[in-house]
């Protein structure tokens, strides 16, 4: 059986109350040969207080809750290594849920981080997200989103400057029908991107028009399916175009995986055949092949970022609605081989 403070207190010859004094720092002085009583009890008994009770009564737990989509795809998996490394470096841990990007199920993750006495939320899969202050509303949060249905704090990548480049690289090298593999409508980070896509390619005098956009899940099987229906015979056949692309801006480096797999099952030639050009920048699409060119997020800044605002949220004891702070970050493309390039180097 686990050992009670009052049992410290007997061993130690004092009130429950005194050894709370010199548990918690107060909020009463103890004398020094009373303290060393105590704390010599405490060892010898081998007491261990209750943390998570201490922490309600103090209204701080060290907890942070992080709603994260899935981590089999490996930017979320990356995103929710780098939360936990950064707030373990302040003295929090992490608890995790996995979104669905189902509004409902996401509030409930809210409120339970709430009900929880979470110190403060980080959010990662803001596209499912209620359009009003739920759940989570009375705990200070920030979004890792430039999309969020809230006045909130908010950091993240420039998705459509960002995206912008990784076409205009394609461009660089001469091609002018680029496909699009891009993620389902409702994720609003990805739609930036395809804007970006259609804007660039606008820019330029190319061809920007639906047909030459795949949506796909973002994941492996997402990317090779999305693949398969840009380079069918139908797809181009109805289209404005009559040759198929000969390179695609990709939407995620998972969904670019899947397209590589595709590629070399299809007997298409990467980057000779066709030039590929993803985003996000995850440690795996060093090790593709060929060697994935990817527009890489500035993840370690995203969040250290975020952590740091979110940690002064919580100095100040609440989320200050009349405070809202969203702060871009741009990313640098990284320079594999799938582009057409021959050396993996990055643009800064």
């Amino acid at each position: 059986m686990p050992v009670t403070r009052s049992e410290v207190a007997q061993q130690a010859g004092v009130s429950p109350a005194v050894v709370s004094y010199v548990i918690n720092g107060g909020p009463r002085p103890v004398a020094a040969p009373t303290r060393a009583r105590v704390e010599a009890a405490i060892e010898a008994l081998g007491y261990r207080p209750n943390a998570l009770a201490g922490a309600f009564r103090r209204g701080r737990t060290k907890t942070i809750g992080v709603l994260i989509p899935s981590p089999l795809n490996p930017f979320y998996a990356e995103l929710a290594q780098v939360i936990e490394n950064e707030l373990l470096l302040h003295g929090y841990l992490m608890s995790m849920g996995i979104s669905t990007f189902n509004a409902e199920q996401d509030s409930l993750y809210l409120q339970s981080f709430s009900d929880r006495r979470m110190d403060g939320v980080i959010v990662a899969a803001n596209a499912s997200l209620p359009r009003t202050r739920t759940g989570a509303a009375d705990i200070p949060q920030v979004i890792l989103d430039d999309a969020s249905p809230q006045p909130s704090a908010a950091v993240f990548t420039d998705n459509h400057a960002d995206a912008l480049r990784a076409v205009d690289h394609l461009q660089g090298h001469g091609h002018r029908i680029i496909g699009c593999i891009a993620c389902p409508p409702t994720w609003t980070s990805g739609n930036r991107r395809v804007r970006a896509w259609r804007d660039q390619q606008r820019r330029a005098g190319l061809p920007s028009d639906e047909g030459l956009v795949a949506y796909a899940d973002s994941s492996e099987t997402g990317g090779a399916s999305a693949l398969r229906t840009l380079l069918s015979a139908d797809s181009y056949r109805h289209s404005r175009h009559p040759v198929r692309p000969t390179a695609i801006f990709v939407s995620t480096d998972v969904q670019a995986f899947g397209v590589l797999r595709a590629c070399s099952e299809l007997g298409v030639r990467v980057p000779d055949d066709l030039a590929v050009v993803s985003f996000d920048g995850t440690h795996r699409a060093r090790y593709t092949q060929p060697r994935l060119t990817t527009m890489r997020q500035p993840l370690h800044e995203i969040v250290t970022t975020a952590v740091s605002m979110l940690l002064n949220r919580i100095a100040d004891h609440h989320d200050d609605m009349s405070s809202v702070d969203h702060l871009a970050l741009k990313g640098n493309l990284v320079i594999g081989e799938t582009c057409g390039c021959g050396s993996m180097t990055a643009d800064g």
